[in-house]
């Protein structure tokens, strides 16, 4: 729209919104008057710029194509030398250079870098456009190079970007170690404590005037299994730094389940109380007996944990299909959604004293047997369902 159209239409609006103050103020609308009045403003405002801008002068600063140039390459150079990560050119001569300050501080070099680290040039050589590898600098410092062609061709050289890496990789390694050290504290913690139990109650038996040795004998078989149980997998740990590859064998379910009651009552002797149902399962399950025991027993310590000393808990075995699903039900407080969605993550809790880790590992035991664990179930003042399937065929 051409200055003068833009000037009629707005002299023609300037019009009618006078016109109509003069008819809101004759009617006694006076607020419409004052509206108005401020369009009225507004719009002769508008069309004293417009003249303005019409009639200054206008001044055109001309620049030579080489000022231009020199002006945008400076601007260059100041964007590269913002930049923390070093950035490095490889010509066709296989020449390194430096191109921003934090690449110069890097090699100590103004321009060409006289002796680059041993396998930076060979790496960013044989490193695809637009991919990233990783390379050692002198001393054994890590970094990542992102990498891209300065033309479509792949004949001009390449531009690498250095970013160090060293630091995170320190921290990841620390963070992997505590978390490893965290899931073999728990788990040890966890099976030792019934183990105390059992072992103290035996000794009780022992010492009664007629000792019941038939239940002694029980404690102490209970005691001698899980204390095996427990070093064979914490030796696996030791040896691997992983959870293990679970060690398939028949199981026979009575003395599974009747160790893990065993194991409950002595650990929990005042409150919590543990159905087991098993009608519907096999007589003999498939799988990892130290870690099917360790996987069940961080879902009954969690429900106690969770439902306090008057909570009922359920552990309900059968086989549906081809799967064994072995289902651990209270009916403590239940959780929020909050806690639901994050009830699986690593080292989280809601418990001040409280790991967050027995919940993880009883994940990864199940998926590591080809099945998974899943929250099934939970309401507030309902309680919750916790079901760990995996095949029951191999």
């Amino acid at each position: 729209m051409n200055f003068r159209l833009r000037t009629a239409l707005y002299a023609t609006l300037l019009i009618f919104t006078g016109a109509a103050a003069m008819l809101a103020w004759r009617e006694g609308f006076y607020a419409n008057t004052a509206l108005a009045l401020l369009v009225a403003v507004w719009i002769s405002a508008i069309l004293s710029a417009m003249a303005t801008r019409q009639t200054a002068p206008v001044t055109v600063v001309m620049q030579t194509p080489d000022e231009a140039a020199l002006r945008e390459q400076k601007r260059l150079i100041a964007y590269l030398n913002l930049s923390p990560a070093p950035l490095v050119t490889l010509d066709r001569e296989m020449r390194l250079w430096a191109v921003n300050r934090a690449a110069r501080r890097l090699f100590a070099a103004d321009d060409l870098i006289p002796s680059p680290p041993d396998g930076l040039v060979a790496a960013i050589s044989a490193t695809a456009p637009g991919q990233t590898t990783s390379v050692r600098m002198d001393g054994g410092h890590a970094a990542a190079l992102a990498i891209a062609d300065l033309d479509s061709g792949g004949t001009g050289g390449r531009i690498a970007a250095l970013i160090d890496i060293d630091a995170e990789l320190k921290v990841a390694e620390a963070n992997a170690l505590r978390d490893l050290l965290q899931v073999l504290s728990h788990e040890i913690m966890n099976a030792l404590t019934p183990i105390a139990s059992l072992g103290r109650t035996a000794a009780a038996l022992m010492m009664d005037v007629k000792p019941d040795i038939a239940a002694a004998r029980d404690a102490v078989e209970t005691i001698a299994r899980r204390a095996d149980g427990l070093q064979k997998f914490s030796r696996a740990y030791r040896d691997l730094a992983r959870l293990p590859p679970p060690d398939i064998s028949p199981i026979e379910l009575r003395i599974f389940v009747s160790d893990l009651q065993r194991m409950f009552d002595t650990r929990w002797t005042n409150g919590p109380n543990l159905t087991v149902k098993y009608d519907r399962a096999p007589q003999l399950v498939l799988a990892d007996p130290d870690q099917l025991n360790a996987a069940v027993w961080a879902l009954l310590q969690n429900a106690v944990e969770a439902g306090g000393s008057g909570v009922h808990v359920t552990l309900e075995i059968q086989r549906l299909a081809n799967a064994l699903t072995l289902s651990v039900i209270d009916d403590g407080p239940g959780l929020s959604d909050a806690h639901r969605d994050r009830v699986f993550q690593p080292f989280y809790t809601t418990r001040p004293e409280g790991s967050g880790i027995g919940l993880t590992l009883a994940r990864q035991i199940a998926r590591a047997h080809g099945g998974d664990l899943q929250l099934v179930h939970t309401q507030p003042a309902h309680g919750a369902r916790f079901e760990l399937t995996f095949p029951a065929v191999r």
